[in-house]
């Protein structure tokens, strides 16, 4: 059977080998080292794999011995008999550490669930060395090792030693012991230099890791697992050696693939070290203090959003990324960043919601702390709906505040939520505030709390309406303000200062020295005669109750714009002031009368203002990257730990005859990287040349015709096209005519068809030679989403609307030219809408993934399409063992049938799960272990293909502090 990738017309045909099965006992199963005959694999059974021949497993005299027939067995080996008696084989291999760049708990197999919240063990002494400087350029991942070398590969006498085993090595191989196994290890690759001097976050032990799983390991020793017959797993590790056993899948259905765990492979896939730009955008929306204690929180978008907790303990002088973990412990759920921060005293909060919240569900996420270095995200208190919104935060003496807005439109009231730990949260009667369309702002100080928002009011006046005076009543909308001095079991009305010239919005009130404050804009006559002139500054009241107010004095500064922050503490108030050009100035004080000039920030955009005794803290963004400057300057968030990651995603992985080429992006940057069999990769170049950082440009896929190579991908709604002879150099295609831009491409004896989208319609374009492109016609509304090439002819499939969302969408064409849609069904029963989102062809069966919705609140549910006669009709199923959550998200043709990737779990411990079939109706479910695969975090795998007689794979393992690109490879399933 032809294997074909998605979304790819070429194929490689391979011979299919039954799956090892370790039946002998301990003598056949040595230590692993670079002579070891466990691998039982030569060199040249590979080589005539990778050309086409048969592959055969030979096993040996020491294979077929027994271990009560050896005269000098060892403790282990006899041990390793009665458990093969009983029926249970295990496999001993080298525990290896990994090298990868800024490993994450979960990749290391996850910490020991944290302690119930508390302090977190602090950074190593004398690591916190200041990082307030000028702006540094980001630190680049994965440039200290050259991009063409193979690193994880034994060197090349070793490789020899491994081809061309002697019989006498073999056999003292089988007697020695673990210790003296683990000597024999090939050593470990030289890690990245760490940033001297600076603070970590709380991090597991990096030696905790499991080691990543490569052509070069399997040639040490880590070539297979066994499966244990009963379904137990058992670990046991000696030195640097364990024995493994592992289940054999789920519902009884097969043997699983080789469990050993994916590669993490960050360095293989390396970013480009001349870009500057993460590729990434993150924002600081909030930031809190507490004696020397300062919190910013925000969230990082672009990839997998998530929510991003910098803390210091020293005034600012250095930072850290916090610890996050969900409320059981484990990893929390990604998609979600945190907008509001406020505590002290041992009581912090945050709050946030999900970047793209789901229907139904609640838009309200809490986080807590108790020392600001350790978050848990806490589960979503009943009280906050799918309807609410948080706008503000504030800390009291008796716990903390929330306001916001509950409903949309003219149904939106203010709502008001109170708690005295952040955990537990009662919902306030706002009866007493009279009708409300939103709250926006809190603030305490001493034991009162103001809260502010817009009011809704009947107002009457009399109006001459058609010649005759009436009276009219209308609705409006006002800006008002509230008072509690009892802890918010009485609310009134404040009446709110005003001053001659003083117009528009009040900003405030905050906190400061003695009470309250809150200024106004404001405008006063300077001049006389033709110079007179109007001269923009900013009234500033104080009261020490909020319920009585004075004049404090005037904001006024040369080239004064606008008044955009007002923020205060017991230490004292600042201000941020637009003075024109993309600039404001940042100014102090203690009484709303006197200010000082204390800096100027220039093209930031500032979300927050905080004031230390020091003076004020000013966080938010700056183009694509988070902006933090403290008292002493702006922080090299770069240098902070954990604080700013590198883009990296791969979108298609393409085999071409024994190479393999996979194409995405890195830094925001289109990348490609080419390996010769998935050992050393290689960046290639001419991809890489947006000089604007703000505009993330990717590629999607990527083909190899009778012309040559075809990549496409896109920037916004810009279509990218590159073309290049060998996939290692690219250079600029032509722009296909028309609007829109391709999500998918394919080749055949034909030449070339990409797919995507057009605003609302579905798009192809078809070129004989990669150089001139043409529109296709009949495509119609939708979205194209992956083609690939079929006998006689080519198959889309996509997505078009429907009257209760997405519905499923497929198209045909015999050339590219023209196109025919197909109806290949709704999604199934209970899928309320869905769309097809990848395809894959083994001769004439041709199966799409699917993605659909359902349920309250909506979750994401796998099904597939499947044609059995080239994609003229099609039947539409869910998997077995797929549920509400789950996704499916890479299918690959192999010479067995059809292998499908998906994940199981709930966000933030989502698990790889693998189907397959052998025609594409019937289909098993596969459990697959191993570091990148299963365990705390998100995986999943982002492509498949076969190769080299093997599956391989790319993927993504992930944490709240970011995600790491991952490399599998195993035996067919």
């Amino acid at each position: 059977m032809t294997a074909t990738t998605p979304g790819h017309d070429s194929a490689e045909r391979v011979t299919s080998v039954p799956e090892e099965r370790p039946t002998e006992p301990f003598q056949r199963i040595s230590a692993a080292s670079g002579k070891s005959s466990a691998v039982a694999e030569p060199a040249a059974a590979r080589r005539g794999e990778e050309a086409g021949a048969p592959k055969t497993r030979g096993r040996g005299r020491a294979a077929r011995s027994r271990a009560g027939e050896m005269p000098n067995s060892s403790p282990w080996q006899r041990s390793h008999a009665v458990w093969h008696q009983a029926g249970v084989d295990w496999v001993h291999t080298a525990v290896t550490i990994p090298t990868a760049e800024s490993p994450s708990p979960q990749q290391a197999g996850g910490p020991a669930a944290p302690p119930a919240e508390g302090p977190a063990e602090p950074a190593a002494e004398g690591s916190a060395a200041p990082q307030v400087d000028s702006p540094a350029e980001p630190a680049v991942e994965g440039s200290a090792a050259p991009q063409a070398d193979d690193s994880a590969a034994p060197p090349q006498e070793q490789r020899q030693a491994q081809e061309e085993p002697q019989q006498e090595e073999r056999e003292a191989e089988q007697r020695q012991t673990p210790e003296a196994a683990a000597e024999r290890q090939p050593p470990k690759e030289p890690e990245a230099p760490a940033a001297a001097a600076e603070p970590s976050p709380v991090v597991a032990d990096p030696s905790a890791q499991a080691a990543p799983r490569s052509r070069a390991a399997d040639k040490y020793g880590a070539r297979r697992l066994a499966l244990l017959a009963g379904g137990v797993a058992i670990v046991l590790i000696a030195g640097t050696s364990g024995y493994v056993a592992l289940s054999d899948g789920t519902e009884g259905d097969g043997p699983a693939p080789s469990p050993s765990g994916a590669a993490l492979a960050d360095r293989w896939f390396a970013a480009d070290p001349a870009v500057r730009a993460d590729g990434l955008f993150q924002e600081l929306s909030a930031v809190a203090g507490d004696g020397s204690t300062l919190v910013a929180v925000g969230g990082e978008t672009g990839g997998p959003d998530r929510a991003r907790f910098l803390v210091s303990t020293d005034a600012g002088r250095s930072w850290q990324s916090a610890a996050v973990r969900s409320a059981a412990g484990g990893e929390p759920p990604p998609g979600e960043v945190a907008r509001q921060v406020a505590g002290g005293s041992g009581r912090w909060v945050a709050l946030g919601g999900p970047v793209a919240p789901s229907a139904g569900a609640a838009q309200t996420v809490v986080w807590t702390s108790t020392d600001a270095l350790t978050w848990t995200r806490q589960e979503t208190p009943a009280v906050f709906g799918p309807q609410d919104k948080v706008q503000a935060l504030a800390r009291t003496s008796a716990g903390f505040w929330a306001v916001g807005v509950s409903g949309t439109g003219d149904k939106a009231q203010g709502a008001l939520w109170s708690s005295a730990d952040g955990i537990s949260w009662q919902r306030a009667d706002l009866s007493s505030l009279g009708e409300t369309r939103a709250l926006e702002h809190v603030v305490s100080s001493g034991g009162t709390v103001l809260v502010g928002g817009t009011a809704v009011e009947k107002v009457t006046k009399t109006e001459r309406v058609r010649g005759k005076r009436r009276k009219v009543t209308r609705t409006v909308t006002e800006q008002a303000y509230w008072r509690s001095p009892d802890g918010g079991r009485t609310w009134k009305r404040i009446d709110m200062p005003n001053a001659k010239g003083a117009y528009g919005a009040y900003l405030g009130p905050v906190a400061g020295p003695g009470g309250f404050f809150v200024a106004r804009e404001a405008k006063r006559p300077s001049g006389s005669g033709k110079r007179r002139k109007n001269v923009r500054q900013a009234a500033v009241w104080t009261s020490p109750d909020g319920a009585e107010w004075t004049g404090a004095g005037w904001l006024r500064i040369p080239g004064y714009a606008g008044l955009e922050h007002l923020a205060g503490s017991p230490s004292g108030l600042s201000a941020l002031v637009d003075i024109g050009d993309g600039k404001q100035a940042v100014l102090r004080g203690t009484d709303g009368k006197n200010w000082q000039r204390a800096g100027e920030v220039s093209g930031v955009e500032v979300g927050a203002v905080a004031v230390l005794a020091g003076g004020p803290v000013l966080a938010g963004r700056r183009g694509p990257d988070a902006y933090l400057s403290v008292p002493g300057g702006e922080v090299k968030l770069a240098s902070v730990p954990g604080a700013v990651r590198t883009e990296r995603a791969i979108s298609a992985l393409v085999p071409d005859g024994a190479r393999l080429v996979a194409v995405g992006s890195s830094n925001g940057e289109p990348a490609a990287w080419v390996s010769p069999g998935g050992d050393a990769w290689r960046r290639a170049s001419g991809l890489g040349d947006d000089p604007d950082p703000q505009r993330r440009r990717w590629l999607t896929d990527a083909v190899r015709g009778e012309n040559g190579w075809v990549a496409v991908g896109r920037h916004d709604a810009d279509p990218l096209l590159f073309t290049s002879s060998d996939a290692l150099t690219w250079k600029k295609g032509s722009k296909p005519p028309g609007g829109g831009y391709a999500e998918a491409v394919a080749a055949a004896a034909g030449g070339y068809v990409a797919v995507g989208r057009d605003g609302r319609r579905a798009v192809a374009w078809y070129s004989a030679d990669r150089k001139k492109w043409r529109r296709a016609g009949g495509t119609g509304e939708g979205r194209m989403r992956d083609v690939a090439a079929v006998p006689g002819g080519y198959v889309a499939v996509g997505s078009r609307p429907g009257p209760k969302g997405d519905r499923p969408a497929v198209w045909t064409s015999a050339d590219g030219k023209k196109w025919t849609r197909v109806q290949p069904g709704g999604p199934p029963a209970g899928i309320a809408s869905g769309a097809l989102t990848q395809v894959a062809v083994g001769g004439d069966v041709v199966v799409a993934l699917g993605s659909g919705r359902t349920g309250a609140p909506e979750q994401p549910y796998p099904f597939i399409a499947v044609s059995t006669d080239r994609g003229k009709t099609w039947q539409t199923q869910t998997l077995p063992g797929g549920t509400a959550g789950g996704t499916v998200t890479a299918v690959t043709a192999t010479p067995r049938g059809l292998v499908i990737a998906g994940t199981t779990g709930a966000p933030g411990s989502r698990d790889v799960v693998l189907w397959t079939s052998a025609d594409g109706k019937a289909w098993k479910r596969r459990s697959v272990h191993g570091t990148g695969l299963d365990g705390p975090g998100d995986q999943r795998l982002t492509t498949l293909a076969v190769v080299g007689g093997e599956l391989v794979a790319t993927g993504v393992t992930g944490d709240h502090r970011g995600d790491t690109v991952t490399f599998w490879r195993t035996a067919l399933p």
